[in-house]
């Protein structure tokens, strides 16, 4: 069994596992396909998201037919 990561990483690195932009990380928040594990403060505030988390939405967008 593989052991959850909780390690916290931010948005500009999500997106790069991700393969996408930071906008469309965003987009993917706004959306509820990816949940931050942190929202900083303020209007602007920074999305912090778990590893487990990105593997997850990573792996729903790979298997998920091309538009």
């Amino acid at each position: 069994m593989t052991k959850p990561s909780h390690k916290l990483i931010p948005a500009t690195e999500a997106a790069d596992r991700l393969g996408v932009s930071r906008r469309t990380v965003l987009r993917l928040v706004d959306s509820g396909h990816l949940i931050p594990a942190i929202k900083a403060p303020g209007l602007r505030g920074a999305y912090v998201f778990t590893e487990d988390e990105v593997a997850r939405v990573k792996q729903q967008r790979e298997r998920a037919p091309a538009a």
